[in-house]
């Protein structure tokens, strides 16, 4: 499963619980992106719930939903889990890993703080890539800065000058200037702003102050 399939799916279902909370099983886990079960484990973000005392059986190719048995361990043998096939003679029982019966709890509002503290990275096509990497910023905060370049940008090309991302123009107080009078969501104290920023944009060293925002932006600065 995709990063950009794993979201909106755990998403989905947690807005179908009124409980405001869903059990993932360690078999569900397995098929998900590399590093998400680390990093949402990692950050507290998932608490052990019951073990399953039913999965998917691998004793065939049917990979029937079966019912799990244990036997306690006794005599210096290990406790030990399996499945009693009453489908097929041929399979009888089948050994169960007990790492497979572990279960995980995932609230809703773990999940939102794991949308405003992660982000996924894009390739240069857009489609999401098999990563992930924690943020300093939180999601909104994001969203609004995104929003943001993506104006300057368009109104610096209608006014045709050139705007990189990459190596802004001005200075970083010039340029919160205008991100406080822009959305309430990027009013931050100039520290953290300049945490906040990283990742998204840069600004070239011993730039000088510039009215460059201000004449893009003047219906922001009557």
């Amino acid at each position: 499963m995709r990063p950009d399939e794993l979201l909106p799916s755990l998403k989905l279902r947690l807005a179908k619980v009124k409980s405001g909370k869903i059990v993932i099983g360690a078999d569900e886990i397995g098929e998900w992106p590399d590093g998400f079960f680390d990093a949402m484990k990692n950050g507290k973000l998932l608490t052990a719930a019951a073990p399953t005392n039913s999965i998917e059986c691998r004793g065939c190719e049917e990979y029937c939903f079966m019912p799990v048995n244990i036997l306690a361990a006794e005599g210096g043998r290990p406790a030990r889990a399996f499945i009693s096939c009453d489908k097929s003679v041929a399979t009888g029982y089948v050994r169960v890993d007990f790492a497979r019966l572990a279960q995980w709890q995932l609230t809703e509002a773990a999940f939102e703080k794991f949308q405003n503290t992660f982000d996924l990275p894009e390739s240069a096509s857009g489609a999401a890539i098999q990563k992930i990497r924690k943020h300093k910023a939180p999601l909104l905060f994001r969203a609004a800065l995104q929003d943001l370049l993506d104006e300057v940008s368009k109104r610096a090309k209608a006014s045709k000058v050139a705007f990189d991302a990459t190596s802004m123009l001005g200075r970083k107080q010039d340029f919160q200037e205008l991100a406080n009078r822009y959305s309430a969501e990027l009013r931050h104290t100039p520290r953290t702003f300049d945490d906040y920023l990283e990742g998204f944009c840069t600004f070239r060293r011993g730039a000088r102050e510039t009215d460059f925002y201000r004449e893009l932006f003047p219906d922001l600065f009557k």
